[in-house]
Parts: C-alpha cells; structure tokens; sequence
C-alpha cells in the first residue's frame, strides 16, 4: 500500500490528516459524536481528493487514446473553409 500511495502524494497526506484528527480527538477528550463528526468531514475530504486523483487520471489516459482513436480529430491549425 505504501508503494501505490507513494504515487499519490495527495491521497497519502488526506489518510496522515485523518490520523491526526484521530489522535486530537482522543488528546482532546472528545465523545463518540464530536469524533464522528470529525472523522466523517475527513473522509468527505479523503474522497473528493481520491475522485479528484481519478477524473486527473481518467481525463490523461482519454487524451492518450485520442490520437490513435481518432488521428484526424487532433489536428491544429486553420481551419479551411
């Protein structure tokens, strides 16, 4: 898992986020609801940043199959009327 989010920097600085607010929680006494409410904003955070790192990826690997795909739809330049 390491190796996989060491190419995730993003992702891998959401889960040390949500660690510390568990650790805060604990340090700061909180009860069973004030902590819920901590840990589900963190992972409200921790999944749009993982749909954000996969509209990223999905929108890169599109992009490299269009030329292949659709040779004729890459051009740039003037258009001939």
């Amino acid at each position: 898992m390491e190796d996989r989010l060491a190419h995730r920097p993003e992702i891998l600085e959401r889960l040390h986020q949500m660690v510390d607010t568990l650790e805060q929680s604990v340090a700061e006494g909180c009860d069973a609801h004030a902590a819920e409410d901590r840990v589900v904003e963190e992972m409200r955070k921790l999944g749009q940043t993982v749909l954000g790192q996969w509209a990223q990826e999905a929108n890169a690997q599109i992009q490299e199959q269009v030329p292949t795909k659709h040779p004729q739809g890459c051009k740039h330049g003037k258009k001939n009327a």
